[in-house]
């Protein structure tokens, strides 16, 4: 049979409480005994029963991690980022993560903090909440600290995670700028996602600035290498196709790049292109992709900082931006420079 601390105490001859104390390593308890406790503990066996006393405390120590199927269905290791530092972050502060993979007829049925409380979760973080997402106003509303990674929400108990986009933007514009690139296009991600209005809204205003926007050369993608690949496709097709491509995401400069490649266009020679995330594959494709970083183990920590924060009666900030960096490859190219 599984050792108790009744055992423990039986065989010290103490009291289970002075066990518990000295378990848990309490101050009003001697380290001496503290010593002599776990020393028994060691030679019984002993494993605390965590479930016992998490019911006991009605605490369950665990936090809830949003995976939508929209997400899910092809994890990057950016995604991969996110809940390793969820989980680095949790494991500190001794909770645990619970992984939802919710697709749209489960949350038809049970709404975030509806499967937050049946699964007695201290607090959650999204990722990938969508803009027409049908639970934002219960949300806004939420009696549970919840963590929203780049979609900013207003709520009493709603804590916003995200890489400031527009600087973000603003470094990848300037340098294809300087590379003497007028003619940039944009491949963007999908409309119900709020990142794709800040940088659609960064790069239209930074190519407005100079007078060089061109509304037809924004394309609305949807963050997949799929959609980047459509579109490169299409921009092969162009009478006067433009000399640079800023993509929103790795993925979609990824299929940008294939669809290039196949068309016999040699890079960056033929075409320059960027992406954003900076996901590790984007280091290995031939060029190597000059990408905007995002930092998305330090955003899953910062997201799980703020919960357990809130959860300990901690202060804390509700809205965390993170500075993102340029990484210069080899997939831009001067417009100065020989074009064949």
């Amino acid at each position: 049979m599984t050792a108790t601390i009744k055992d423990i105490a039986k065989r010290l001859g103490i009291s289970v409480t002075a066990v518990s104390k000295a378990l848990n390593d309490k101050d009003d308890i001697s380290d001496q005994l503290k010593i002599r406790v776990k020393k028994v503990a060691e030679e019984l066996d002993y494993s605390a029963n965590t479930i016992a006393k998490r019911l006991v405390t009605n605490k369950s120590n665990t936090l809830g991690v949003f995976m939508f199927s929209r997400v899910s269905q092809k994890l990057d290791s950016f995604v991969f980022q996110f809940i390793a530092g969820i989980l680095e972050e949790a494991n500190k502060n001794d909770y645990d993560i619970l992984l939802f993979s919710t697709d749209s007829d489960l949350l038809n049925e049970k709404s975030y903090i509806k499967l937050c409380k049946e699964r007695r979760v201290e607090g959650a973080v999204l990722f990938g909440v969508r803009l027409d997402d049908p639970h934002i106003d219960e949300l806004k509303s939420s009696p549970l600290p919840i963590s929203i990674i780049d979609t900013d929400i207003e709520g009493k108990n709603i804590y916003y995670v995200s890489t400031d986009n527009r600087t973000g933007v603003n470094k990848a514009m300037d340098y294809l700028w300087r590379l003497g690139h007028r003619r940039i296009a944009m491949i963007n991600g999908h409309e119900k996602a709020q990142v794709s209005k800040f940088r659609y809204n960064a790069f239209r205003q930074y190519l407005r600035e100079r007078d060089s926007f061109e509304s037809g050369l924004v394309f609305p993608g949807d963050f997949s290498q799929e959609s980047g690949y459509y579109w490169g496709r299409e921009i092969l097709k162009m009478e006067q196709r433009p000399t640079a491509v800023f993509a929103a995401s790795d993925l979609m400069a990824l299929g940008a790049i294939q669809a290039f490649k196949e068309a016999g266009l040699h890079l960056p020679h033929d075409m320059s292109i960027i992406g954003f995330d900076n996901l590790s594959s984007s280091e290995f494709v031939e060029p190597g992709l000059t990408t905007v970083s995002q930092d998305g183990i330090k955003m899953g920590k910062e997201a799980a900082k703020l919960l357990l924060d809130r959860i300990a009666g901690r202060g804390s900030e509700q809205k965390v931006v993170l500075q993102p960096e340029l990484i210069i490859r080899d997939s831009c190219q001067s417009i100065n420079q020989e074009r064949g």
